[in-house]
């Protein structure tokens, strides 16, 4: 995923990464470290040539897309901090 740009395309999660941000070079460390303990993140961080298809699977109910979105969406709060701060 280093040096191409890639659309989180998940949920917004307060203090690591809103929908629809794009980063280039590499992940925000929040994100990384959320991603790495919460594989399932990694279905939404996609290339931006594929963020029409991905969308569309987000949107088409029983997708692996769909599937991790709402996953995504039950994490709690608290879940994400702990993760953050290495619980």
């Amino acid at each position: 995923m280093t040096n191409k740009k890639v659309m989180y395309m998940g949920p917004t999660l307060r203090g690591v990464a809103r929908s629809g941000s794009v980063f280039e070079n590499g992940l925000p460390t929040n994100l990384s470290k959320l991603a790495e303990k919460k594989p399932i993140i990694k279905n939404l961080i996609v290339p931006l040539a594929e963020t029409v298809e991905t969308k569309k699977a987000i949107d088409t109910e029983g997708t692996a897309e769909a599937v991790a979105y709402d996953k995504i969406k039950a994490f709690s709060r608290s879940e994400i901090e702990n993760i953050l701060k290495g619980e």
